[in-house]
């Protein structure tokens, strides 16, 4: 089975930016961090949260990035505060329902989403969407549910086998959380989660993705 698993930071509460390829517009854009190729941006949101962009130059191929999203059991070694990661359903090859885990600090309680995703690629770009499937799945004992949730990654190939990510979402992680911890979690799970990603990509660089072939 393909499985396609939402990649989305801890507890994020971030907003949808709208880009054709890897050109976003950067107005009112401001760089938080940049560290090891990878660049954080925040601009504020009109309810007191941050949105958050990240841009990294990486090496990959696109099928080790998918590949890599579709290994369900290493996910927490590389997404940060995720515990855990299940196919719920598989719609089409490139189409899956996908439910999720998240740690949250003490006191607050874990959470959880479900969620759609699907994903297009030709030789130059990769797209995956993600949409908040959360009546796919009733509520579950222990876990506060993430709705609302809308996100992207954009792969586009650059030269010397460097691939540009972004990563653009929006996602209302509801319950009782202070926007002080949401912005700092976000910004925080950002940078530690595409850190992760590095590390564990080169994994899979040599392994053949069943669909995408570049």
């Amino acid at each position: 089975m393909i499985r396609l698993i939402l990649m989305s930071f801890c507890l994020l509460s971030v907003s949808l930016v709208s880009f054709a390829g890897h050109n976003i517009d950067p107005k009112d854009w401001l760089v938080v961090d940049s560290i090891e190729g990878i660049t954080l941006y925040q601009r504020e949101h009109q309810d007191g949260l941050v949105e958050i962009r990240v841009d990294a130059r990486i090496r990959t191929s696109f099928s080790a990035f998918m590949l890599m999203l579709e290994d369900t059991k290493r996910v927490p070694r590389w997404l940060h505060n995720v515990n855990s990661t299940q196919v719920l359903a598989q719609l089409s090859p490139t189409e899956n329902i996908v439910y999720t885990t998240f740690f949250a600090p003490w006191p607050a309680t874990n959470r959880d989403m479900v969620t759609y995703s699907s994903y297009r690629s030709n030789d130059a770009q990769l797209i995956l969407d993600i949409q908040d499937a959360s009546t796919y799945l009733p509520t579950q004992p222990g876990y506060i549910r993430i709705t609302n949730v809308r996100s992207k990654w954009v792969l586009t190939k650059l030269s010397g086998n460097e691939t540009l990510i972004v990563y653009t979402a929006f996602a209302n992680p509801n319950g009782a959380l202070p926007t002080w911890l949401v912005n700092d979690l976000a910004r925080d799970g950002a940078i530690k989660t595409f850190q992760g990603l590095k590390k564990e990509i080169g994994h899979y660089q040599s392994l053949k993705h069943p669909i995408i072939n570049h």
